[in-house]
């Protein structure tokens, strides 16, 4: 057995020894979060692995969207001084965390006096010949930063104890290794429950190794005074619960420190399965890797252009992996189309065709079902649809072809069409126009509703439109219409309405103008406001009333004085049914004169001339009576009697009348009452002058003059 070099140093290294065990055993070192690593993807992206070396630092890290399967590995560090190895945990999540996750790789031990655990939990070395080894960190994966919310965990290896020390223990599964003994004991083991017992020490003025605990492994025992012939134990290793601390060795017979008890491994039972554990795995610091598979993903699910006349269209999808068990049977079909269904699946690999038949016209769209098909993983994780597009096999048709308000030298027609529709021209390619000289001028529109304009038709013939069919598209690509269309046909009218105006004026001496006006066809326009008076009669009033509607009015003239009357119709007064205005010229009456006797029952003034105002019978209780001038001195019979109408009879009597006005002195006026002796005197007068005016001939003519 080798002899040790027995030495002692001062107290204030002591206090630094023990001042490192309080460190290592529960005062990691802590630094600012680690940067994730970049994932190492196959070569279409769909498995994935992150590694997480040592940093002494801890990581957060977020799984992916659409991940559907993940596993993890993680390996706690070796102790130091070549001490036990870490051990090593993989499993499989049963269920994708949403919410982050905290990673901690645990560091290894180092050696010396004192020396540090490793990172995350590794206990520090004990002091004395300055080479004891401290624990190796354990590595593990929490849902937070607190030790109670790790749910896996591998443990760290013992280090090694000092001089010619035992070895540390490895870290293996639920319960790791215990570290070796030399003149001080090793280390205890960390369990699923508590962490390992320290070791006890040899010799005098030595301290025992400390018991592990919960996330972190005990401190190695050391010598009160530290020196070149004593051994300080080895460091417990980190884990669920920490290895036990060696024993230390003062004796100057022994040869080495015990070594450290390795840590142990946890995984929590709710959240992985496949939980395997390997003992004595990791050299050097522990490693953490998380693989995840992401669900076959839909990268693209296409449908035919929109509109689309196919009777049969193809919808395409794309995966981002090779995928296996897609059927039909895994589309929904949606939209306003009926009888739908997928008549034919193909394709293989990432690359699908479903071709649907059977469909209505209308809207539709495909939609693919979650968890349909098998890659890597089960997907996808998300329903994924197509774009809606419009199934249109319908020809575009007219719905109607008419004629619009116009003008017959321009016969405008509307055609408006049952859907959008492009490529219809004004030419003889898409109509075909009937009448004589007819020609489309302009075609205007788009859309649905064009606007058609023919010109240059020959008065009198009948035109018309007709709309050849396949003369348009729609937007879907059906060509249509599928049957000539035609209008109804127009009599070409350019020309304007033609008026007359007849005199209808009854002759006698109560007779006041009047005149009818007269359209040949149809007219509209027509108002009292058309006319004027023109003349010297005054007083006139022009009372205006319609005979025929649109076709004949009548203009008559009451209450005029003496004088000229005419009336006249102002031009483009009226309008045909085919918009032509007339009369072209304004349409005048003939003039019609009115003269003092052919004023009836009028007053004379102090002149003896008429006034021109109509008399108004006067009123009285007497019988109402005629009052008859006659001449006293003139009482032939006529030879021959005709029977004439008393107006025509009073007419045919003025010539008499105005001798007997020369000789007023012999006039005698009488009423009726004062008559009645006379009375069939008075008609044999009456009936001598009718026949007297008579025998006149060409000498006597009516008093009204007409011009």
């Amino acid at each position: 057995m080798q002899t040790k070099i027995k030495s002692r140093l001062p107290k204030i290294l002591l206090l630094a020894g023990t001042f490192s065990i309080v460190l290592g055993t529960v005062v990691p070192a802590v630094q600012a979060v680690a940067t994730n690593p970049t994932p190492v993807c196959n070569a279409t992206g769909t498995s994935c692995t992150v590694s997480f070396p040592y940093t002494g630092d801890y990581y957060t890290w977020t799984p992916p969207a659409d991940v559907r399967t993940m596993t993890m590995s993680i390996a706690g560090a070796q102790g130091g001084r070549s001490g036990g190895n870490g051990s090593k945990t993989t499993a499989t999540f049963k269920t994708i965390p949403t919410t982050p996750l905290f990673i901690y790789v645990g560091g290894q031990g180092s050696s010396g006096n004192g020396a540090a655990g490793g990172y995350n939990g590794g206990g520090a070395a004990g002091s004395g010949h300055n080479d004891e080894g401290s624990g190796g960190g354990a590595t593990d994966i929490r849902t937070s930063t607190s030790l109670t919310d790790r749910i896996a965990v591998a443990g760290g290896g013992g280090g090694t104890g000092g001089w010619v020390g035992a070895s540390g223990g490895s870290a293996a599964a639920t319960t790791g290794n215990a570290g070796g003994n030399g003149q001080g004991q090793g280390g205890g083991a960390g369990t699923p429950t508590a962490g390992g017992a320290g070791g006890a020490s040899n010799g005098t003025l030595t301290t025992p190794g400390s018991a592990g605990a919960l996330g972190v492994g005990g401190a190695g025992g050391s010598a009160n005074n530290p020196s070149n012939s004593v051994a300080g134990g080895g460091g417990g290793g980190g884990g669920y619960y920490g290895g036990g601390g060696g024993g230390a060795d003062t004796d100057g017979t022994g040869v080495d420190g015990g070594g450290g008890g390795g840590g142990s491994s946890f995984t929590n039972s709710t959240r992985f399965q496949s939980v395997v554990y390997t003992v004595a795995w990791q050299p050097a610091n522990g490693a953490a890797s998380i693989t995840y598979n992401l669900g076959p993903r839909v990268t693209s699910f296409t449908a035919p252009a929109s509109p689309s006349k196919a009777v049969s269209p193809v919808f395409n999808i794309t995966f981002g992996q090779s995928v296996t068990g897609l059927t039909a049977d895994d589309f929904v079909i949606s939209g306003t189309v009926t009888g739908c269904y997928i008549s034919t699946l193909t394709g293989s690999g990432a690359s699908y065709a479903a071709t649907v038949s059977g469909c209505s016209d209308g809207t539709i769209s495909l939609t693919l079902k979650v968890d349909t098909v098998n890659g890597n993983a089960i997907g996808p994780v998300r329903t994924s649809s197509t774009t809606p597009i419009t199934l249109d096999r319908t020809l575009p048709e007219i719905s109607t072809l008419i004629k619009q308000p116009s003008t017959n030298d321009l016969i405008v027609y509307k055609a408006v069409f049952t859907e959008t529709v492009t490529g219809l021209a004004g030419d003889s390619t898409d109509w075909v126009v009937k009448g004589p000289g007819c020609v489309i001028q302009f075609m205007t529109g788009s859309g649905t509703d064009y606007t058609i304009t023919i010109a240059n038709c020959q008065n009198g013939n009948l035109a018309g439109l007709v709309l050849n069919p396949l003369a348009v598209i729609d937007t879907a690509g059906n060509i249509g219409p599928s049957l000539p269309n035609q209008t109804g046909v127009t009599k070409v009218d350019t020309a304007a309405p033609v008026l007359r105006v007849t005199d209808i004026t009854a002759p006698g001496v109560g007779g006041l103008p009047i005149w009818v006006f007269d359209s040949e066809e149809p007219t509209t326009g027509m108002a009292a406001n058309k006319f004027t008076f023109s003349g010297t009669a005054t007083n006139c009033v022009m009372n205006y009333s319609v005979l025929r509607p649109g076709l004949g009015w009548q203009i008559e003239l009451t209450s005029c004085g003496i004088g000229s009357t005419q009336v006249t119709l102002a031009a483009n007064a009226v309008a045909d049914t085919a918009g032509n205005l007339g009369p072209t010229v304004a349409l005048a009456s003939n003039v019609i004169n009115i003269t003092p006797d052919e004023i009836v029952n009028q007053n004379l003034n102090a002149s003896g001339q008429p006034t021109g105002a109509t008399v108004k019978e006067e009123k009285t209780d007497r019988p109402k009576v005629n009052t008859q001038v006659y001449d006293k001195t003139k009482t032939e019979l006529p030879q021959k009697q005709e029977s004439l109408p008393a107006k025509e009879l009073v007419q045919q009597s003025k010539p008499v009348t105005k001798e007997l006005k020369e000789e007023a002195a012999k006039k005698i006026v009488l009423s009726e009452s004062e008559a009645q002796p006379m009375f069939m005197i008075a008609g044999l007068i009456a009936m001598a002058l009718t026949l007297s005016a008579f025998a006149a001939g060409n000498s006597m003519r009516f008093r009204r003059r007409r011009h």
